[in-house]
């Protein structure tokens, strides 16, 4: 008899941290027979968790320099769960950019809320005149943000940043890379079951 398929929310999308860190943690347990589905929010995981409709969930909770991932504890008030594990990956932070787009035309950086925290002081000082923000639904999810940009459904005047993963999945051109405030960034994400 073959083994059901493990389904597993992410609070991420294609190319984002909790993709990097649900891989991880398959590695590390020995999860084969798993499907990765891409969720955005902690609120959607949660709300799938509890719907049935994915058998795990994971998201962030917690950065070494970030702090709380206020998106998640939110999210964790309104939902009943089971946390089964932690773990941490180490983070680093990259500036993308569309490949048809000079860095000087660039007014504003869009990613997660946390990757800001994680990377203000150098953002303040390297970037000082560059508007920063986070977008609304799923564009709070830097993986969504650069899907959008690839495929010009924001203004090219828009800068992502987040894994530089992102840059071969989306065809984006990395501007600079480790811009986390601490070279030591790591991330806790929660494993959790209905």
């Amino acid at each position: 008899m073959k083994k059901a398929r493990l389904v597993i929310g992410i609070q991420g999308g294609r190319g984002s941290f909790n993709e990097e860190a649900v891989r991880y943690y398959l590695a590390k347990s020995a999860i084969t027979n798993a499907a990765i589905k891409y969720l955005f929010t902690t609120e959607r995981v949660l709300s799938e968790l509890e719907k049935g409709t994915i058998d795990r969930g994971q998201f962030a909770i917690h950065n070494s320099t970030g702090g709380i991932v206020w998106e998640s504890i939110q999210a964790m008030g309104k939902h009943r769960f089971t946390v089964l594990h932690e773990f941490a990956i180490k983070i680093a932070h990259a500036v993308m950019i569309r490949p048809d787009v000079r860095f000087e035309e660039i007014d504003t950086i869009m990613t997660h809320p946390q990757v800001l925290a994680q990377c203000r002081m150098n953002l303040a000082h390297k970037y000082p005149n560059l508007k920063l923000t986070s977008g609304e639904g799923d564009l709070i999810d830097h993986a969504v943000v650069a899907e959008y940009l690839s495929k010009k459904k924001l203004s090219k005047n828009i800068a992502v940043m987040g894994s530089k993963v992102l840059a071969d999945i989306y065809d984006l051109k990395i501007v600079e890379d480790n811009l986390q405030d601490l070279a030591e960034n790591y991330t806790s994400f929660l494993w959790v079951k209905k």
